[in-house]
């Protein structure tokens, strides 16, 4: 239930979701992403469906964001970058880390990588 007694469900169906790239100014994204649950407002975990282009090494950017980022690989091989350490990903393989430190992505295989993207809020 949420915070006025009502129960939280909404169904979203593939078709209604909306694609965005990771910058709305960006020339070439790094990733593009869905919300897989935009109906709900005022939520305390965000859930997404994203793409990771095949990219060069010099074509993606870093970013950070306050919280935690949960992502499990669904299709192709994705490169995590965290810390200054690089991590290969495949189908199948997840990961879990604080989203406040720097981390970026880049899609590996010829048709890129999928995947579906889990981040929470900071805990008070």
């Amino acid at each position: 239930m949420d915070r006025k007694g009502r129960y939280l469900f909404s169904v979203v169906r593939e078709s209604e979701r909306i694609k965005f790239p990771d910058s709305p100014d960006s020339a070439k994204p790094s990733y593009y992403f869905e919300c897989l649950a935009y109906a709900i407002q005022d939520k305390s975990i965000q859930c997404y469906m994203a793409e990771f282009p095949k990219r060069l090494e010099n074509e993606v950017c870093e970013h950070s964001h306050d919280g935690a980022e949960f992502l499990l690989v669904l299709e192709g091989q994705l490169e995590i970058r965290y810390h200054d350490e690089t991590h290969l990903l495949n189908a199948g393989d997840s990961v879990y880390f604080d989203a406040a430190e720097s981390h970026s992505y880049r899609g590996l295989s010829k048709s890129g990588a999928k995947a579906v993207v889990i981040t929470t809020a900071l805990r008070t």
